[in-house]
């Protein structure tokens, strides 16, 4: 099958190429999780042996994340994002470029990665029979946590996504922030090193919110995971990343760093803040009847 070949004539940010510099040159050991040149391109349409047109996702992006990093993936729709997040789960096979995770290739051995990571999807992966309980016990499982600490780690997550008056309620009948609690709580069960969270305050109101940016801050600085997620919301990322790429159509990182460098770098305008004092009822009567006379 024969791909698109890299677009050489891109101007890449310095800072990009910074990264990609500093990913290249280091040993996949010392990231959590080390992304060399990933690329991905899809086979469109209904083309010789099905093969169709080649679409072009992913355009050679490189990172490195430490534990105690939040990296924010930063982006609109169809730009690149959860390609990148399949191709870290193994969900999608990359067309070219190598990504190691606690030094393990996972083209190579994903059967060891996986027990490394900790993965919400955009889509909520619930049963809706199953007790928020019964959900935790059985993923704990799968992620092959010992039978003598899963009691104490799924009672942590229960407590940390503030599920306790939902834990035997089947997951069905969760509002969407509830279930969104759910399959973060999932993701974090047994305190993974990486963690990969796809939109994960999707759907939820302000407050919901504002809690989740808590848990999601709590759990990057534990020092111990490390923590991508995908986002389209600027504030979001400023309040949760310790750095932060932003992803544009053709799959490219426009720039990378922490909010306040890109910020700096490349924001224009200002941000004017008015507080104003509360009137009192005589002062709302005042204008009241001055409006009512130059009417009248």
């Amino acid at each position: 099958m024969r791909f698109p070949k890299p677009n050489t004539s891109l101007v890449i940010d310095d800072d990009v190429q910074a990264e990609a510099k500093r990913v290249e040159n280091a040993n996949p050991s010392d990231f959590k999780i080390r992304v060399k040149q990933l690329r991905k391109v899809y086979m469109t349409g209904k083309g010789p042996c099905n093969r169709g047109n080649p679409f072009l996702a992913v355009e050679n992006i490189s990172f490195g994340l430490s534990a105690g990093e939040c990296f924010a993936l930063l982006g609109v729709n169809g730009a690149g994002k959860s390609t990148t997040f399949k191709s870290l789960t193994s969900e999608v096979q990359p067309t070219s470029g190598s990504i190691e995770i606690n030094g393990v290739n996972i083209l190579k051995n994903f059967s060891a990665v996986r027990k490394f990571i900790g993965y919400c999807p955009q889509t909520n992966p619930i049963f809706d029979e199953m007790s928020v309980e019964e959900h935790l016990y059985y993923y704990g499982r799968i992620k092959g946590i010992p039978q003598s600490s899963i009691k104490e780690l799924v009672e942590e997550a229960i407590t940390e996504l503030d599920l306790q008056t939902h834990r035997t309620k089947p997951a069905g009948t969760l509002s969407g922030g509830n279930k969104r609690k759910l399959s973060v709580a999932m993701a974090i069960v047994g305190r993974p090193p990486i963690i990969l969270l796809d939109e994960p305050s999707a759907g939820m109101d302000p407050e919901a919110r504002r809690f989740m940016w808590s848990v999601v801050a709590k759990i990057a600085s534990n020092k111990t995971s490390a923590v991508i997620l995908t986002t389209h919301s600027m504030e979001e990322a400023e309040a949760l990343s310790t750095k932060m790429g932003i992803m544009v159509k053709g799959g490219i990182f426009k720039c990378f760093g922490s909010a306040q460098h890109i910020r700096n770098k490349f924001g224009q305008g200002y941000i004017i803040e008015v507080k104003i004092k509360q009137p009192t009822k005589e002062d709302i009567d005042q204008i009241t009847s001055e409006f009512i006379d130059s009417t009248s």
